[in-house]
C-alpha cells in the first residue's frame, strides 16, 4: 500500500509541476540552490543538529502572490541517542513548495513530497521565508517525516 501511495504523490507532483513547466519553458536563471542547519528528533529520542543540502527550480507566479517551485536535496539528521542506542537518517528528498509572498519581504511556504532516505515516506511542512535581497533568502521551516521531526534554518540562494 505504501508503494501505491509513494507513486501517486510522485505522479501527481510529477504532473502538477511538468504542467507549469510546459507552458513557461525552461529558464536556467530560475535554478536556486541552499543548506543550513536543522534541530531534529525521533519520538523518545534526544535532539540532534544535522544539515540539509538542496537545489531547486522556482517555477514562478502562478497566480497573485503565489509561487510554484520543485526542490531536492539531502539530509542527514546528526547522531541521536534512543534508548540507548544511536538513532541517525539521512538521504535524498524531492519535494513540491508553495510559497505565498505575504509582504514584499516575508512569504509563508508549504512543502509535500517524498524522502527516499534512511526515513523514506511522505514528507511535509510549514515555515515562512524572509528575503534578505534579490539573491538571497533566509527560511525557517518546521518538517515532518515518517520517523523524523525537524526545525530548519536554510539560507537560498539564487544566482
Amino acid at each position: 500500500m505504501l508503494k501505491i501511495i509513494r507513486a501517486a504523490v510522485i505522479g501527481l507532483i510529477g504532473l502538477a509541476l511538468s504542467s507549469v513547466a510546459g507552458a513557461q519553458g525552461f529558464d536556467a536563471s530560475k535554478l536556486f540552490f541552499g543548506g543550513g542547519l536543522s534541530s531534529n528528533d525521533v519520538s523518545g529520542s534526544d535532539n540532534a543538529t544535522g544539515y540539509q543540502i538542496f537545489g531547486g527550480y522556482g517555477f514562478g507566479e502562478v497566480t497573485r502572490n503565489v509561487f510554484i517551485d520543485a526542490e531536492i536535496g539531502y539530509m542527514d539528521t546528526g547522531n541521536m541517542t534512543r534508548g540507548g542506542v544511536n538513532v541517525k537518517a539521512k538521504g535524498l528528498w524531492a519535494n513540491g513548495v508553495g510559497r505565498l509572498l505575504v509582504t514584499p519581504n516575508i512569504e509563508l511556504i508549504g512543502r509535500l513530497g517524498l524522502d527516499f532516505g534512511d526515513d523514506d515516506g511522505l514528507m511535509a511542512g510549514i515555515g515562512v521565508g524572509f528575503l534578505v535581497t534579490k539573491n538571497l533568502k533566509l527560511r525557517l521551516e518546521y518538517v515532518q517525516r515518517d520517523d523524523v521531526n525537524s526545525v530548519q534554518f536554510n539560507f537560498v540562494f539564487q544566482p
